[in-house]
């Protein structure tokens, strides 16, 4: 039986890269092949949540090996659907499709959305498109998602660095960061990102500043900084075992902003992957899982010398995870485990969850079923949410009717 992966962007590479990867021979994808420049030189940002602007040409991509291959799980097969119009609201003409089958169908054409298809998209769209869903009467989307609490979960060994998460009305009260944090951590929205406020490294008085247009009880993930840095993995777990990993990037050199990407167009000497990180890299994020709880997730891990086991920087949802190169078996596995995260339920109460503009909205991770859970319902940060939706009401105010 053949499913379909939506794939719900303004951004065709996502669903282009997803395309190409099932249709190449399983080998590994392209974690041995050689690394590739970024011709622009630009730094590709691998915050939580962000999708990195990466271009949709993948003719630098390098595989272990190439051709043609249908490959099937124990789930089905895929074929992968791209959605990218947009209507004068901002909002993606895919705004139909409750997951029931009844009736709905893509903008493309592409007939019923079925409960077993998949979908991939990023958080900010996500709110968009379900603000538009309820005011035509349709069920929200929803999703699983490990909660913010998970990384601060992780032991010491693991993190590499202290990793708090922390409600903006507490931070506001702090004078200096914990002990551990280091005078300049890093801090990033969880559960969505907001424009102007991207993962960076920042001092106490950068930060109060920075948030000081957010609300109380939206959730910061702050952590120290990891030196040296020279490699970057992602691994995609599915309740907390390996299903697909792959390089990333390189820092060269180690610790510089200089970041090369296996999507940049202009090959460079010198620029493989170390041949030993991936196992290393499987054997941490299973660690991970088996440590802080088992979850499915797309994890970044980061390694500084051939000889270091390896950390764990981000954990996030499989559904609006970037995709990589990591061929068609793999590919089949990572879109097997986006379909698992949808939640297909005729319940779709949020019981006491906060709500904005008829959109449920996260309360720091800690909800009915419990603070330190693995995975919970993804709701969208309350900061996002309110930033999303006025600029939404701005732009209806300013189309002439």
């Amino acid at each position: 039986m053949t499913r379909t992966l939506h794939v719900i962007s303004p951004l065709a590479w996502v669903a282009e890269v997803f395309e190409e990867e099932l249709e190449t021979m399983s080998g590994g994808g392209a974690i041995d092949g050689g690394g590739v420049t970024n011709a622009t030189g630009a730094t590709i940002s691998a915050s939580r949540h962000d999708v990195p602007v990466i271009p949709a040409s993948a003719e630098g991509r390098v595989r272990a090996t190439e051709g043609q291959s249908h490959v099937t799980s124990a789930e089905g097969s895929w074929r992968v659907v791209g959605h990218h119009p947009w209507d004068r609201d901002g909002v993606t003409g895919l705004t139909c499709g409750n997951g029931k089958g009844r009736g709905d169908t893509g903008g493309s054409g592409t007939g019923p959305i079925d409960d077993r298809d998949a979908l991939w998209i990023a958080p900010d769209l996500l709110v968009r498109c379900n603000a538009g869903r309820r005011r035509a009467g349709l069920a929200p989307w929803r999703f699983t998602a490990p909660t913010p609490r998970w990384m601060a979960d992780l032991p010491h060994e693991l993190a590499g660095r202290t990793v708090l998460v922390v409600q903006v009305e507490e931070l506001r009260q702090w004078g200096r960061f914990p002990d551990g944090l280091g005078e300049r951590p890093w801090s990033q929205l969880c559960d969505g990102r907001v424009s102007g406020f991207n993962a960076a490294r920042r001092d106490i008085t950068e930060l109060q500043r920075a948030l000081s247009a957010a609300p109380g009880d939206s959730t910061i993930m702050v952590s120290g900084n990891l030196a040296g840095i020279s490699e970057e993995w992602t691994v995609t777990i599915r309740h907390g075992r390996v299903v697909a990993s792959c390089g990333y990037c390189r820092h060269l050199p180690p610790d510089s902003h200089h970041i090369v990407t296996i999507f940049d167009d202009t090959a460079v000497a010198g620029t493989t992957f170390h041949a030993g990180y991936r196992a290393k890299a499987e054997r941490l994020a299973e660690l991970a899982a088996a440590a802080a709880g088992p979850i499915s997730a797309s994890l970044l891990v980061a390694f500084r010398t051939p000889d270091d086991p390896g950390v764990v920087l981000e954990a996030e949802p499989v559904w609006c995870s970037a995709p990589y190169p990591v061929g068609a078996r793999m590919m089949t596995a990572v879109i097997d485990t986006i379909a698992e995260a949808r939640i297909i339920d005729d319940d779709a109460s949020t019981g006491t969850t906060p709500v904005i503009d008829g959109i449920p909205v996260a309360t720091g991770g800690m909800d009915a079923a419990g603070e330190h859970d693995n995975e919970h319902e993804f709701k969208p940060d309350p900061w996002m949410v309110r930033r999303l939706m006025e600029r939404l009401t701005t732009r209806r105010r300013m189309t002439p009717h």
